[in-house]
């Protein structure tokens, strides 16, 4: 077995029964020499890994109920009072952002195309 470091999870893709998870970290070479990732184009696929349903289910399980344990609870008020993590207030602005954002392109590609009318001779 083989041990990977990630910085994060790009994408969670769901085909078939499987689900994948693409997970992200910066190039190496760049960390090496004092390079940080300034941006998602900054970072590279670092490995992508396949589950069943079922599987990943459980995984969602697991972290919920760590999420939801008040001593990880204890930790996450500690890395945001650091400033390593972004304050809840931050986190929700950027998700409704998000959301927004997503509602404008649903609705640009639900929209029904103009036909163009020709003039009559």
């Amino acid at each position: 077995m083989t041990e990977k470091f990630v910085q994060t999870v790009s994408s969670v893709n769901y085909n078939k029964g499987l689900f994948s998870l693409y997970f992200v970290g910066q190039d190496q070479n760049s960390m090496a020499n004092g390079v940080m990732a300034e941006s998602d184009n900054d970072l590279e696929l670092k490995q992508v890994v396949h589950m069943p349903a079922s599987g990943f289910m459980y995984m969602v399980s697991m972290i919920k109920n760590m999420l939801e344990d008040p001593r990880m609870e204890a930790e996450f008020e500690k890395l945001v009072a650091a400033g390593f993590l972004p304050a809840a207030q931050a986190v929700e602005n950027e998700a409704e952002e998000a959301l927004a954002e997503e509602s404008v392109k649903a609705e640009e590609k639900a929209a029904p195309k103009k036909r163009s009318t020709r003039a009559k001779k």
